[in-house]
């Protein structure tokens, strides 16, 4: 199979996929249909689907009808690494606010999100939670200061951060001291609802926390990181800080 038609397949099948989950029921006729390829094409990709470990359920009869396996939910909301690290944060958050009500099934939770992915992307998810830590919230001080940061450093510092990706910052102390960077942002540190870089300064040759809403530009750069040992740039982070 050439390089454009394992390309086309892949993207069909990710189709299917998406249109078993977004229905209770459904027939093979209106699967073909939609799908515009013919019954027996549709049948293969199904067994792929199953190989894959997807549970196809079948009706035998007249109609075929499918479905997928009730138990598999999570499957059904179709998270990518990124959006499972976003669920995962949300759930650390709760557990950090020791909620006496409603959040008993969290661990189990967690357990089952981090699992319920592909083997291929099991390492980006466990990289991804060993990066991003998360501690007590913000003392009054640090909150006295706090300010939203603006969306386009946010949105530029996710990218480099999942991306492993250099980025060059302009940072403002706590003087009001502007510097420009270049960093490799290593890991996050969540005091809510503080962020902190905890980064490599590759023009300094040092660890430096910057405070995510003191970055005034973020600019992503050509090179790449590789992810580094977390013991020298968690050394001046507060004791009982926790992966997701």
């Amino acid at each position: 199979m050439g390089e454009r038609a394992a390309s086309s397949r892949l993207k069909r099948l990710e189709e299917l996929k998406g249109l078993l989950k977004a229905r209770e029921y459904v027939t093979a006729a209106e699967l073909s249909e939609e799908l515009g390829v013919s019954l027996r094409t549709l049948h293969r990709d199904l067994e792929l689907l199953r190989e894959s470990g997807v549970p196809i359920e079948s009706d035998r009869g007249r109609g075929g009808g499918l479905r997928l396996h009730r138990s598999w939910m999570l499957g059904r909301l179709h998270l990518n690494p990124e959006e499972a690290i976003d669920l995962l944060l949300s759930i650390a958050i709760a557990e950090k606010m020791n909620s006496p009500l409603l959040l008993q099934q969290l661990a189990p939770i967690k357990r089952k999100i981090a699992a319920a992915f592909t083997e291929s992307d099991q390492p980006r998810i466990r990289s991804l939670r060993r990066r991003i830590r998360v501690g007590s919230p913000a003392s009054e001080r640090v909150l006295a200061s706090f300010k939203a940061p603006p969306r386009a450093a946010l949105s530029g510092i996710a990218e480099a951060f999942f991306n492993m990706q250099c980025i060059a910052i302009e940072y403002v102390d706590q003087k009001g001291t502007a510097t420009m960077r270049e960093i490799e942002p290593q890991f996050l540190y969540l005091s809510v609802p503080v962020w902190y870089l905890l980064a490599w300064d590759r023009l300094r040759s040092a660890v430096r926390y910057f405070r995510v809403d003191r970055l005034k530009s973020v600019t992503p750069l050509e090179t790449g990181f590789r992810v580094a040992d977390p013991k020298p740039f968690l050394a001046e982070a507060e004791e009982g800080i926790e992966t997701l």
